[in-house]
């Protein structure tokens, strides 16, 4: 069983998409905690409602490749459509893979650790919550000491009685 660490994101029905999506990756990762739900602005693409995010902290007997597939029908089940215009645009399921156990390198065209997880507040914040003393692979700093060092602007947890 390899540790795993994945960023859930939604901002089209979030309140529908992410309890669903949560459901599902306990069903797929053995041992799955969540982070608490945080409001964040939309990064890189600004004309869009804000995002509910979320880490998932777990463990997998699958391969990198085995569980990226997994996400990706996860999102697929959950209507995600990829929009080439807007690459970072609205979407009801967003899954990333940040971590899979110490692993670096490109697999196919995932690169693991995400690049996003050395410089954008709205994956650190939470992945930093639920797995404050995993180390970045590559930067060999713990989650949490990475987070700290960002400015966390537009990023908020999500209120609980929001997320009913």
């Amino acid at each position: 069983m390899k540790p795993v660490l994945v960023l859930l994101g939604s901002n089209i029905e979030p309140e529908r998409h992410i309890p669903q999506a949560k459901a599902e990756l306990q069903q797929l990762l053995a041992d799955c905690v969540f982070s608490r739900t945080y409001l964040t602005a939309p990064v890189g693409d600004p004309h869009q409602p804000p995002f509910w995010n979320l880490a998932a902290k777990g463990k997998t007997p699958l391969s990198v490749e085995e569980l990226q597939h997994q996400l990706a029908l996860l999102e697929t089940r959950h209507g995600r459509v990829r929009d080439p215009a807007r690459p970072c645009g609205p979407r009801t399921l967003d899954l990333d893979l940040l971590l899979y156990n110490q692993e670096v390198g490109l697999f196919g065209s995932l690169q693991l650790p995400s690049p996003l997880l050395s410089r954008e507040a709205f994956v650190l914040v939470p992945a930093a919550e639920v797995a404050p003393q995993w180390l970045h692979p590559v930067l060999k700093k713990p989650l949490a000491e990475l987070a700290a060092s960002l400015k966390a602007e537009g990023i908020e947890p999500l209120p609980e009685e929001a997320r009913a």
